[in-house]
């Protein structure tokens, strides 16, 4: 799947632009603050229904303007398909696929693929497991979408739970009415778990080779670190009734889960340079791309945001080659020299236009 052609107005710095993606390789090159990663935003926001850098999107309309309005014309499946996807302030965002309005964002996950790295993204290498979980429980449900649904009911589950612990302690309740929720968590959270565990084994060989590719270092690990596996959920809650009507909060369980990502046998998070642990975030991003072509039968489009940045010149030709037998992707950076190689169309930003160079 590829993106063609893009027509922006009103969205972020951009007054009105347009510019066209070549199926392989687009380098978008610009100063810092010129529009590259929000003319990023705006692929991704046609492809996907939705921003990847804030939850508050009101924030992509241009200042000074009423709306914003994106549209996009791609190819999926062999097929021609065309995106819109507008905001007005105090509205619900508006969304059409083939011409036909989309109420959900399901809708265009069916259509497209779409990864996206962006330099906070270190986050899930750097920071705390809460930001691992969510990564990865995203990734789950690009591949099983009820995996969404799991999550949802789990997290009300939870909630319910740890209010009743707190009633509990106080004495307003009997330990026994917390046997629903139990049961409730336990089934949510078994297929939370075997959820993350089936994702984790399927992207654990494909990450170590992407790493290797990228130039980094032999044993590399992507584990799935579960508390308590799916089996022996309902079982550990029981064992930690009293500690938890004692503390008023549920002390096992998948929202306390971590992912170990690791090289050469040292954990990245803790013990990584900041160059391998962007090269391992990569990698994880690349490996799911892996495993959305094989389930697809076709790529998904990569958007790769200051992705040379704290590479040295070698990783950065190993990127690009490896970024190159997947599909189509659009990488942006500051300086024209950090492409290690010809980009298949190079496009220039400044100051929210876009034109094409030679």
């Amino acid at each position: 799947m590829r993106i063609e052609h893009l027509r922006l107005r009103g969205f972020r710095c951009y007054a009105a632009a347009e510019a066209t993606f070549a199926p392989g390789l687009t380098a978008v090159v610009g100063a810092n603050g010129a529009g590259k990663t929000s003319l990023l935003e705006a692929v991704h926001f046609t492809l996907a229904g939705y921003s990847p850098r804030t939850s508050s999107e009101t924030r992509c309309i241009r200042q000074g303007d009423a709306f914003f309005r994106l549209e996009a014309r791609a190819v999926s499946g062999g097929q021609e398909r065309s995106t819109t996807a507008a905001l007005q302030a105090g509205e619900p965002r508006r969304l059409t696929l083939d011409a036909k309005p989309i109420r959900s964002v399901a809708a265009f996950a069916v259509a497209f693929e779409c990864l996206v790295f962006l330099p906070e993204r270190l986050a899930v290498v750097q920071r705390a497991p809460a930001i691992r979980r969510a990564y990865l429980d995203r990734a789950v449900v690009r591949a099983d979408p009820a995996h969404a649904r799991e999550t949802a009911a789990y997290g009300r589950a939870l909630a319910q739970r740890n209010a009743a612990l707190r009633r509990v302690r106080a004495g307003a309740a009997t330990a026994a009415s917390l046997d629903p929720w139990d049961e409730r968590l336990a089934t949510h959270g078994s297929a939370i778990i075997e959820g993350r565990a089936r994702l984790c084994a399927a992207l654990a060989a494909p990450f170590a080779e992407v790493l290797r590719d990228l130039g980094g270092g032999p044993g590399a690990a992507l584990r799935y670190a579960p508390r308590v596996g799916a089996a022996e959920l309902a079982g550990a809650l029981a064992e930690r009734r009293s500690r938890d009507i004692e503390r008023a909060v549920t002390g096992t369980g998948p929202h306390l889960d971590d992912i170990a990502l690791a090289e050469g046998g040292r954990e990245l998070r803790a013990f990584g340079s900041q160059g391998e642990q962007r090269t391992a975030v990569l990698a994880l991003l690349l490996a799911e791309a892996r495993l959305v072509t094989e389930r697809l039968g076709e790529a998904p489009v990569l958007l790769l945001d200051d992705v040379f940045s704290e590479l040295d010149a070698d990783r950065r030709r190993r990127l690009i080659m490896v970024v190159r037998e997947l599909g189509q992707a659009i990488v942006t950076t500051t300086e024209r020299e950090h492409l290690p190689a010809p980009p298949d169309t190079l496009l220039t930003v400044r100051a929210g236009t876009v034109t094409m160079s030679v």
